[in-house]
């Protein structure tokens, strides 16, 4: 059992996906413009909380790596790392 959280911010849509063995089980998006640094963390926040596990539980992190926006790639990996 392998819990991954999935971001994309290399578009103009934010969104966030907790997958759970390959199956997607709760997720967050936006395409409100210029949302992705103020609301990355709120969607993964409300991602973990949706799923009922803690952050500590996850087993990797996945990040788009483009192409796309510079500063959206930025803004995903900074969040990630």
């Amino acid at each position: 059992m392998a819990f991954i959280i999935c971001i994309e911010t290399s578009s103009d849509m934010c969104s966030v996906a907790l997958a759970l063995d390959n199956n997607i089980i709760s997720d967050k998006r936006s395409s409100i413009p210029n949302i992705h640094s103020s609301g990355l963390t709120v969607f993964i926040d409300e991602v973990i909380s949706h799923a009922g596990i803690l952050l500590k539980q996850l087993d990797a992190v996945a990040v788009s790596k483009g192409p796309g926006s510079f500063t959206g790639l930025r803004i995903g990996v900074s969040v990630a790392k």
